[in-house]
């Protein structure tokens, strides 16, 4: 049997010294997030679990789950899109966003993907980073997709770059030894990026991790996945967004890492009409009383690359797509404040819910507060980079959120929520 051993204050080292002395086998060290995975049999593991400060897991398994359209896909988000970034002169791309897409790979050669792939790894059995699944394509499509900076069939921050991290395999099955290893590989060149002295705008700098994939949330917070997520962001800086899941509408149905606190957990809203939560994106509670997920936004009948052949699309709907969304909304946002602010400013959404209510926009008949099916609400996106744009206090100052709220009142009829 496979196990994660995890540090509860040993060093990698002990661990791995540890391990070695009750005799496991095929061991694979993490080089930063202080994780190990070997095979033991029921006596190895009995002989670990006295050793105090060591944690031991089986291995969970993990799934991307989406849903094909055979609806008439949405043309109005490429367009709300094109015309929020053409708002500003010279427009908008994201360009200095790098997100690394742990997922079932990339097919780079896409017409609307070339040049946008700066680093591949491939951690699974399988033998190509190529997607031979059929998710990761999309995944970054969505976030950095397009033929050109502003055309059509474009993703939020067509500017953006990606790192393909595959992370599942070509049947679309992924465990926590693999996922781990991919998000130690981005800290590990987030890592290396500071040492360099590079800014964070550079290609291979990491700033956001999407992870588009899910296992049913059992309430560990010592789960590998989890405290890999955690140290990402608490440790290395990085924004770990993750799909909340589609096995709504029932409630606790969010999945895992998107339900760990650290994390920033997305659902999805109908692309068409009202601002209605999609009937299969996950609700809150967590199983541990979280209130999630944080944020939702659109995530039905949208069109995308394919991972079948260059030039070919299709539409899927799912939580899965509503993350990147949210992904590639960073580096609008990031890009308007650096030409504002100058190059040493940045925007994470994990700082930024401190300041949620105040950006972001339900329906009438939604909670105020944060709840379990709306999170905060959708980003009030015109808003926020308009005031991103314009304000001459820091982004976070609290009189700025306060603006940003006011401003998001006074324009809700002009901007309807985009």
């Amino acid at each position: 049997m496979r196990y994660a051993v995890i540090s509860k204050g040993l060093s990698p080292t002990q661990i791995e010294a540890e391990v070695k002395k009750v005799g496991a086998e095929s061991i694979v060290k993490t080089r930063l997030v202080g994780q190990i995975f070997c095979e033991m049999n029921e006596e190895q593991t009995k002989t670990l679990t006295r050793v105090p400060g060591l944690i031991l897991k089986q291995l969970k398994e993990y799934k991307t789950d989406q849903v094909l359209t055979t609806t008439q896909t949405v043309e109005s988000i490429s367009d709300v899109f094109h015309l929020l970034r053409s708002y500003f002169i010279p427009p908008l791309t994201g360009t200095g966003l790098t997100v690394a897409v742990l997922d079932s790979g990339i097919r780079k050669s896409h017409e609307s993907l070339q040049n946008k792939v700066v680093y591949e790894a491939n951690l699974t059995d399988s033998p190509l980073a190529n997607d031979i699944f059929g998710h990761g394509t999309q995944v970054g499509f969505i976030i950095a997709g397009g033929l050109h900076a502003l055309g059509s069939k474009a993703g939020v921050s067509p500017g953006a770059v990606l790192m393909n991290i595959k992370v599942i395999n070509d049947e679309g099955i992924g465990d926590d030894e693999d996922i781990v290893l991919g998000i130690d590989r981005v800290c590990a060149l987030a890592e290396e990026a500071r040492k360099q002295g590079l800014w964070p705008t550079d290609e291979l700098y990491p700033n956001v991790i999407n992870l588009s994939l899910g296992a049913e949330d059992d309430g560990d917070p010592d789960n590998p996945v989890r405290t890999a997520c955690r140290k990402a962001s608490t440790e290395y800086g990085l924004d770990v967004i993750a799909s909340a899941g589609n096995s709504g509408p029932k409630m606790t149905t969010l999945m895992l890492p998107a339900c760990d606190p650290e994390v920033i957990a997305v659902g999805a809203v109908e692309t068409t009409g009202d601002m209605v939560v999609w009937e299969k994106s996950s609700r809150g509670p967590t199983v541990q009383g979280e209130t999630k997920p944080d944020f939702v936004i659109w995530g039905t009948n949208l069109e995308m690359a394919s991972h079948k052949s260059d030039g070919e699309y299709l539409a899927k709907s799912g939580t899965s797509f509503a993350a990147p969304m949210l992904a590639g909304l960073t580096g609008l946002l990031w890009e308007s404040g650096r030409r504002a602010y100058g190059e040493n400013w940045q925007f994470h959404w994990t700082e930024a819910r401190q300041f949620a209510p105040y950006f972001s926009t339900k329906p009438v008949d939604a909670p105020i507060k944060k709840d379990n099916a709306y999170g905060y609400g959708l980003p009030a996106m015109g808003v926020m980079l308009s005031q991103v744009a314009q304000t001459s206090a820091p982004a976070d100052d609290m009189t700025s959120a306060m603006s940003m709220f006011m401003m998001m009142s006074m324009m809700a009829g002009i901007v309807g929520g985009i």
